[in-house]
């Protein structure tokens, strides 16, 4: 899909923001914690970039390192090829309400 008709199918306006959060995954029956970086963010999601892969459907949790006091829960609906060696790019879709407006 070429990025122009991504764009046309976005929901909300994107916002180019680099935090750092934490995400909470299950993989092979455990949690596991990952490091991950903001790219944007909108009302409804987040592109994130992260050393670790995720699978497109996978739910995971998302904790703002900064002291967001609330995981948001989110679904994975997108993984990019990477660009870089463990370097790998997500979007993800919240599940529950960001904790305030973006």
């Amino acid at each position: 899909m070429d990025g122009t008709k991504r764009r046309n199918q976005r929901r909300s306006h994107r916002l180019s923001v680099r935090l750092t959060f934490t995400l909470v995954a299950k993989a092979g029956g455990k949690e596991i914690t990952i490091s991950a970086e903001s790219i944007n963010l909108s009302k409804s999601g987040m592109r994130l970039r992260t050393e670790a892969q995720l699978s497109s459907g996978q739910t995971v949790e998302v904790t703002l390192m900064e002291g967001t006091p609330h995981p948001i829960v989110a679904r994975v609906v997108w993984a990019a090829t990477p660009t870089d060696p463990n370097k790998y790019e997500f979007g993800l879709e919240y599940l529950t309400p960001p904790p305030r407006p973006v």
